[in-house]
């Protein structure tokens, strides 16, 4: 048996980056900061990973609108690797493609709400399709 599923709640350690293929299609590169608290010695630490999440359609320009640097959100999606040759030496990233996210602490109008209701709704349709 195989599984691939991820999510994360984390802070946007930037603002997202949107693009176009050369197809057109909307993407999104955005990197959350994971926090994770633990205790050495009865002292209180901390360390954060930084994992890079990306977001594709219509879910990514909504993405780019709304989510600011310092935002928390929940991303779900599954974990891709690509795999590149540059200057003879073999490169790969690891990365979530997300197939949904959703601010955690959220205060806004009902416009951005639809609008991520929206890209909610056809991330579901995207999984659907593929």
């Amino acid at each position: 048996m195989n599984l691939n599923d991820v999510k994360i709640v984390g802070n946007l350690v930037r603002a997202p980056e949107l693009r176009y293929t050369p197809q057109g299609t909307p993407v999104v590169n955005a990197s959350l900061g994971v926090n994770e608290p633990y205790v050495v010695d009865g002292e209180k630490k901390q360390s954060t990973a930084f994992i890079e999440v990306q977001v594709w359609g219509k879910a990514a320009e909504n993405l780019s609108k709304l989510a600011q640097k310092g935002q928390q959100l929940f991303v779900s999606g599954a974990l891709r690797q690509d795999v590149w040759e540059k200057n003879g030496e073999n490169h790969s990233k690891i990365y979530v493609r997300a197939d949904q996210w959703q601010f955690v602490q959220y205060r806004s109008s009902e416009d951005e709400r639809q609008a991520e209701r929206d890209a909610q709704r056809e991330a579901s349709e995207a999984r659907g399709r593929g």
